[in-house]
């Protein structure tokens, strides 16, 4: 009965001993119980400690002492109770007060050098090329001659036509004659008259076609392709040549923008444009042409921009960096982007300040980047506090204390 009551005393002081944030260590040495700091943890097990001396009592105290401490609790430095505690003290944050400001977004894409003027001549009549008088790569100025039919058979359609103006001059004039002797009718004529217009208007045609018959350069340009050759047949209205203007009002940018950006793109707006076959150099330009159908090969919507500087040469195809900078609209509500917690498309979640001592989860919705900025069209109103830096750190209700 003596070792049963040793043992528990044992148990008792091994508890007190591994319970470290409720009451001192104890020692079993002594017996007493020391104002040590609630981190001491007895380096050894307490069963090791003790003595036995080989008789059943000694053994039989030893098993006590270890079935009592198999029933103790695991000791992870924190008690049960202190862990369901709150932390305390309050998370250091800065902050930035919701703003209403006057933005100007800037629209970028990529584009390419074209020629606004882009002609393919062709003959009026069909026919037999006779001869093709420029090449490929060549430069042309307006009026030039580049090509000719054979004008057997237009020449002769030209010279019935005027034999048949002839003829019918000569019937109107019989006819008046005529009917002053009262011999022809005054229907007659009239018949005569109306044949010798048609005559007139057969000759028109005719000569009309006649000049026609050759391809001259609408534009100052150069001829990209030639299409057709001498000794080929060409029928009305086909393209013999593919020519671009090369004058410089001729040049333009065109890039292809998405709906928002074509929407908030006005002509007239300013813009900036780079090429990469010339490095480090900018070129001034304005928005000049904005389409008003799709582009359906590419999706987006052209514009075309007028350059007001150019680069020392231009080709068709440049590649192009295009910055257009539309006019300030509304005002818009933004944040610092560092106040953005998380995003999921235009979803967005901020840490609003309440009363300079907590803080509370917000949902927001998102609208444009600017730069460090970010607009947003709903969840918080200009004059809010919200946290930035250190906000990755709080939870919602969470005591801080703000860094000016």
């Amino acid at each position: 009965m003596n070792h049963r009551l040793a043992a528990r005393g044992i148990i008792e002081g091994a508890k007190r001993s591994f319970c470290i944030h409720q009451v001192p260590c104890f020692d079993y040495r002594a017996g007493l119980d020391l104002p040590q700091k609630p981190s001491c943890v007895q380096k050894k097990p307490l069963f090791f400690q003790l003595k036995t001396r080989g008789n059943k009592s000694g053994i039989y105290l030893s098993l006590l002492v270890l079935a009592g401490l198999a029933l103790l609790p695991a000791c992870s430095g924190e008690s049960d109770a202190e862990k369901g505690k709150p932390q305390s003290g309050h998370i250091p944050v800065r902050t930035a007060l919701v703003q209403e400001i006057t933005l100007s977004s800037v629209v970028s894409g990529a584009g390419a050098l074209v020629s606004n003027q882009e002609a393919r001549p062709a003959f009026k009549t069909g026919g037999v090329i006779k001869r093709v008088f420029a090449e490929e790569g060549e430069n042309v100025f307006k009026g030039q001659l580049l090509a000719t039919l054979n004008l057997t058979e237009i020449n002769a359609q030209v010279r019935q036509a005027e034999e048949g103006l002839e003829k019918a001059k000569r019937d109107l004039q019989r006819a008046k004659n005529l009917y002053a002797d009262s011999i022809a009718t005054l229907e007659q004529v009239q018949n005569a008259t109306t044949a010798l217009r048609l005559a007139e208007e057969t000759i028109e045609i005719a000569r009309f076609n006649q000049s026609y018959s050759e391809v001259r350069a609408p534009v100052n340009g150069k001829v990209l392709k030639v299409l057709l050759h001498s000794g080929e047949i060409a029928a009305p209205g086909m393209p013999v040549f593919a020519i671009i203007g090369t004058d410089k009002a001729d040049w333009k940018i065109r890039v292809g923008l998405s709906d928002k950006d074509w929407a908030a793109t006005r002509l007239g707006n300013a813009a900036e444009v780079t090429f990469d076959a010339f490095p480090g150099k900018t070129f001034q330009a304005s928005v000049s042409d904005l389409a008003e159908t799709i582009n359906p090969q590419s999706g987006t919507f052209d514009a075309e921009l007028s350059l007001k500087n150019y680069p020392p040469r231009l080709a068709a195809g440049l590649v192009a960096s295009v910055r257009i900078f539309p006019e300030s609209g509304q005002p818009s509500t933004v944040i610092p982007i560092d106040a953005l917690i998380e995003v999921e498309g235009e979803r967005g979640i901020v840490y609003v300040v309440r009363d300079s001592q907590y803080v509370q989860r917000t949902e927001v919705q998102i609208g444009k980047l600017y730069a460090d900025k970010v607009e947003i069209t709903k969840g918080v109103k200009p004059g809010t506090l919200v946290a930035t830096s250190g906000a990755a750190y709080l939870k919602h209700g969470k005591k801080i204390s703000i860094v000016r």
